[in-house]
């Protein structure tokens, strides 16, 4: 499972918790305009109920009129709505919007804002008071509909989403400039470390900011030590080059002299002793090589000009130069592999072919998505697929007729492995074999 990048969840993180902090502040908003409409729709209530109280007639109801001027209150269901109610007499007049329906405001609420049920199935805010006039008790009420005050919320609160989603929009805009300067350091890091590994620079450079800079510092500091650590191994494999050769010359001399004394047999068992020594340790100092090299950090180097370089040797060899040569390789393929690397793979594919064509050799280059794919094929006396599934290994030859010690294919699947790369032997359509080696592109 492919871990999620920093970058989405900065922004992941950022975009759930300002939503969230966005919807409880519009939460927070829709209630307190309902609070304030409510306190608004009950100031004005009580100045009404209070200019309705104010005409009371002591006397009785009869003589009531017209007591509030908002015409509201004379349309049936007209969203206004009063009553007044003589307690000990059980008269009561209502307002014209009421129609034939009663209030039934709830006593133990007196002077308080409530909801009443109201004509057609309507909801009312109300508020109702008893007051007492000469003695004698009156309970008014006055009340209005709530659809209104509801409307109003409603729309307050469908506007305040749009607002607060257009302030999450940009919220989150910043949060993404926000989040791509705070990583721009990384990213210089690793557009760095991509230099480094292709050979353009040996160390991370310029300016970094003090949170990333002791990561910087230290990944320098093993860059050097890594350097370091290269040289001295270089240096131990050519000493260990230079202490071997000279027991090997030693050798060498005494089959010299058991020849001389007649022996040739235990002279030439020597001699093939001493090649075959000198072929393996040749063999495992180039391949510690290439591995501290590939350890390193490979560059960026061209296939097509180490083919030609490699063919121009060859054809001033007495082999090379009565061959045809075909080359088929774009300039611009480009592959992560240190130069020396990739001149010594195609040197060894190349003399191979050389040794064993009859009178061709063609080497071509190609791309494929991600890769370079090298080709050397010739028209020589070929393999069986059993040979060809152990051309690869070390010391093992199939010609016996030449000389070597069989590692030329071996130390070149050795070099395509370590750097990324393959190798397959298969068989050629000019009769030999063909071997081909992929190798990862450039960066």
């Amino acid at each position: 499972m492919k871990a999620i990048s920093l970058r989405w969840r900065l922004l992941l993180g950022a975009a759930v918790w300002i939503g969230l902090a966005l919807v409880a502040l519009g939460l927070l908003m829709v209630q307190l305009f309902r609070t304030h409409v409510e306190a608004s729709t009950e100031l004005d209530l009580n100045a009404s109920l209070n200019r309705l109280v104010a005409q009371i007639d002591p006397a009785g109801l009869a003589a009531f009129e017209q007591p509030l001027s908002d015409p509201r209150y004379d349309l049936p269901y007209g969203g206004l709505y009063w009553q007044v109610e003589d307690v000990q007499r059980g008269e009561v007049i209502r307002s014209p919007s009421l129609f034939d329906f009663v209030l039934a405001p709830d006593a133990a609420a007196d002077a308080a804002l409530q909801t009443l049920p109201g004509p057609a199935e309507t909801d009312l805010l109300a508020l109702s008071r008893q007051v007492s006039i000469e003695d004698r008790p009156f309970r008014v009420t006055i009340a209005e509909d709530s659809a209104e005050i509801d409307q109003a919320i409603r729309g307050f609160a469908s506007e305040t989403a749009i607002a607060l989603a257009l302030g999450w929009l940009a919220l989150l805009l910043a949060a993404v400039l926000q989040v791509r300067l705070g990583l721009a350091p990384l990213q210089r890091i690793r557009r760095g470390l991509k230099d480094v590994q292709a050979g353009r620079t040996e160390t991370l450079q310029g300016f970094f900011p003090p949170e990333v800079d002791p990561l910087v510092a230290q990944v320098n500091t093993m860059l050097a030590e890594q350097r370091a650590s290269l040289e001295f191994a270089r240096a131990r494999a050519s000493d260990l080059a230079h202490g071997l050769r000279t027991p090997l010359s030693a050798l060498q001399a005494t089959a010299d002299r058991l020849r001389k004394l007649g022996d040739a047999e235990e002279a030439q068992a020597v001699e093939e002793l001493c090649e075959a020594m000198t072929d393996r340790i040749e063999y495992q100092l180039r391949l510690t090589q290439l591995r501290l090299r590939s350890d390193a950090g490979a560059a960026s180097t061209s296939m097509a000009r180490p083919i030609e370089q490699a063919i121009s040797v060859l054809r001033k060899t007495s082999r090379g130069e009565v061959l045809h040569w075909e080359i088929d390789c774009p300039d611009n393929i480009e592959v992560r592999l240190d130069q020396h690397d990739l001149i010594e793979l195609i040197g060894v594919l190349l003399e191979n072919a050389v040794r064993h064509a009859g009178t061709r050799v063609r080497a071509s280059g190609r791309r494929i998505p991600g890769q370079a794919v090298l080709s050397i094929a010739d028209d020589g006396p070929g393999m069986t697929p059993a040979q060809m599934k152990t051309a690869q290994s070390r010391g093992v030859r199939h010609d016996e007729t030449g000389s070597g010690a069989g590692l030329g294919l071996a130390i070149a699947a050795d070099i395509a492995r370590i750097n990324g790369g393959s190798l397959e032997v298969a068989a050629s359509d000019l009769g030999g074999i063909e071997v081909v080696v992929t190798l990862p592109l450039a960066s």
